[in-house]
């Protein structure tokens, strides 16, 4: 069954994820040693909640620290979008994680350590024919 959609909340979730953005560029330069990269943002059907998914670049360290200081920045995070915004009651914010790239890039690993099946033909080089090659 297809997913329902709710273009309302598509809307909502894309205006909140330029508006979070824009705060964390702007507080990220007096806060944060780390660059804070706003990946997706999904907000329930009744626009009460939004979860903002985000990335970190940076050491591990690093990471960690911004994300204890983006998760406690979520109420300043929301009077930002809440002052932008023209709606009745704006929607709490919870800052997530997002392990997608992470995920994608260990996946990426495993799959180049593979070794090709046995029998199978493995790829050359194209300046290397080794067929044919006497005149």
């Amino acid at each position: 069954m297809a997913k329902p959609s709710y273009p309302r909340a598509r809307r909502l979730a894309e205006t909140i994820r330029r508006l979070v953005g824009e705060w964390l560029e702007a507080e990220q330069a007096d806060q944060v040693g780390a660059l804070v990269t706003v990946t997706d943002v999904r907000v329930t059907q009744d626009l009460h909640h939004a979860s903002v998914f985000f990335t970190v670049l940076g050491d591990d360290q690093a990471r960690a620290e911004t994300e204890a200081w983006v998760a406690s920045a979520a109420v300043q995070a929301r009077t930002f979008v809440a002052s932008q915004l023209r709606l009745r009651h704006a929607p709490t914010i919870e800052f997530v994680p997002d392990t997608v790239p992470g995920e994608g890039a260990r996946i990426d690993r495993l799959l180049a350590g593979l070794e090709p099946p046995r029998g199978a033909p493995v790829n050359q080089s194209p300046g290397s024919d080794q067929e044919g090659s006497g005149a």
